[in-house]
């Protein structure tokens, strides 16, 4: 979402942005436009036949997320050689682990995007890494650390990365995501709310996220509190079984406008993330004026910045989750939840201004 908001941000001010995407695995679409942007989806999200094979071997498979990033690298390496003979690029901002050939001929200059990399996620949130991990990943340090400029939302991230890597980076720069305009826009207050208290969860299906953490949580929660809620959940399928939950409902995937819509009928979003760097949902819902329960790891607590802004939880302590819970619940029912929602709406309208984001990022850009 960062890549469209910045992007359609630069073309109207006359910057010509182009970006490029993993293929579509349902068309062979190579380009095409978002308004202005030019979008070329032809990277491989899958590891070719022969580094497939080389995976499945014993011993040399470590190899085999050395060798993706490396065949992946050159094609977008010498497309971006193509791109370039028809118009100059002045600048290529790279996910974290880039273009390997890149920091070899230094053909182009560029800066490299701490999103957070499959390895560090895995790692921040213990799961057990492999050995083609962590030599995929050591190749990565080696793009950051040639990198002429590091980006990244949070300062967390970035401590993470500097550990991993045992140096101090001293090029990078904490740019939050930026929220569009679109998103600042008046909300519901409720007061002396008489109908549930409506709490909103979404997330792909992926265990980092923490739905199954939230899952427990719920199944814990008091009676008196669990007649007071309906919980919508979008994208995330849980393991566990919730028969006789009928306050949950599991909806699928719907487009991000859509998603929008459904951030402004609730009441409450959680975000129970094992670990994160800077979640789009927590920029969304304070920006929405929704109340925030979320996870008091990596870059969050730095979006929400204050308990007048929002709930933060230890995500290794599921009574510190319920109770959170609960006080949102309790808040909203109560009729004082307007002072938190605006709190949270100015708190992002501040700290993510797609304007003053935009300028940060053309200055370092341009220098």
């Amino acid at each position: 979402m960062y890549v469209q908001t910045i992007g359609k941000r630069l073309t109207s001010l006359g910057h010509e942005v182009s970006v490029i995407c993993a293929k579509s695995e349902n068309n062979g679409i190579r380009y095409f436009k978002d308004e202005l942007i030019h979008v070329y989806p032809i990277m491989d999200s899958k590891p070719s036949l022969f580094i497939y094979y080389i995976s499945r071997i014993p011993i040399i498979k470590i190899l085999s997320g050395f060798l993706f990033y490396l065949h992946n690298g050159l094609k977008i390496h010498l497309f971006l050689l193509k791109l370039n003979k028809n118009k100059k690029i002045d600048f290529i901002e790279y996910s974290e682990g880039g273009d390997f050939w890149n920091t070899i001929t230094k053909y182009f200059k560029y800066s490299s995007h701490l999103h957070g990399s499959f390895f560090t996620f895995k790692h921040q949130s213990g799961q057990k890494t492999s050995s083609a991990e962590w030599i995929r990943r050591r190749v990565e340090h080696f793009f950051i650390r040639r990198s002429h400029i590091v980006i990244s939302p949070s300062r967390a991230m970035v401590r993470y990365v500097e550990k991993e890597m045992n140096v101090k980076l001293k090029n990078s720069n904490v740019i939050p995501y930026p929220i569009e305009n679109i998103m600042n826009n008046s909300f519901p207050l409720f007061l002396n709310k008489q109908e549930k208290v409506i709490i909103f969860f979404a997330s792909r299906n992926d265990p980092v996220k923490g739905g199954e953490l939230f899952i427990r949580a719920l199944k814990q929660m008091p009676d008196n509190i669990k007649n007071k809620i309906n919980v919508e959940i979008y994208g995330f399928k849980p393991e566990q079984n919730i028969d006789g939950m009928d306050f949950i409902k599991l909806n699928q995937f719907i487009p991000r406008d859509d998603l929008i819509e459904q951030y402004k009928r609730a009441d409450i979003c959680v975000i129970p993330s094992l670990f994160d760097n800077s979640p789009n949902t927590v920029y969304e819902a304070m920006a929405t004026g929704k109340i925030v329960v979320a996870s008091a790891v990596g870059g969050i607590p730095e979006i929400i910045g204050g308990i007048e802004n929002g709930f933060l939880f230890n995500p290794i302590d599921i009574n510190d989750l319920i109770k959170k819970i609960i006080d949102a619940v309790e808040l909203v029912l109560s009729g004082n939840s307007d002072k938190i929602r605006k709190n949270a709406q100015n708190r992002i309208c501040s700290f993510a201004n797609l304007k003053d984001n935009t300028k940060q990022r053309l200055s370092l850009m341009l220098n």
